[in-house]
């Protein structure tokens, strides 16, 4: 289960930015997952909530971003969601191909609080 993996490390980052900017404690971290990744939001919540226990992200939430694999169209040129793999252009039909993206999987923000 990659999920724990990336939970862990989610946890461990936001832990440790916290601690430098000297917050007391993360109450949500947000991360953007592309498509490609192949995670599963449900399990990696789960898991957040595994790998948070005993660190300052203890009552933290997780919340995840998705981002689509992106596809522009080989003959009208239009840019569009592949969804459910299917890799035809929905304004024409043609063939669609790859373009960047879909591949992320990054700590976009971290909400703290600073406390006494």
């Amino acid at each position: 289960m990659h999920e724990l993996a990336i939970a862990q490390a989610l946890v461990e980052m936001a832990s440790a930015e916290a601690a430098r900017a000297g917050a007391a404690r993360v109450t949500r971290v947000t991360c953007r997952i592309g498509a490609l990744c192949q995670v599963e939001e449900a399990m990696l919540t789960l898991a957040f909530e595994s790998a948070r226990i005993g660190t300052p992200c203890a009552n933290a939430r997780v919340r995840v971003e998705k981002s689509p694999l992106r596809a522009r169209c080989r003959t009208c040129e239009r840019d569009f969601d592949v969804l459910s793999w299917d890799w035809n252009c929905p304004a024409c039909g043609g063939d669609g191909l790859v373009q960047p993206g879909g591949d992320e999987l990054e700590l976009v923000s971290i909400d703290a609080e600073v406390g006494a």
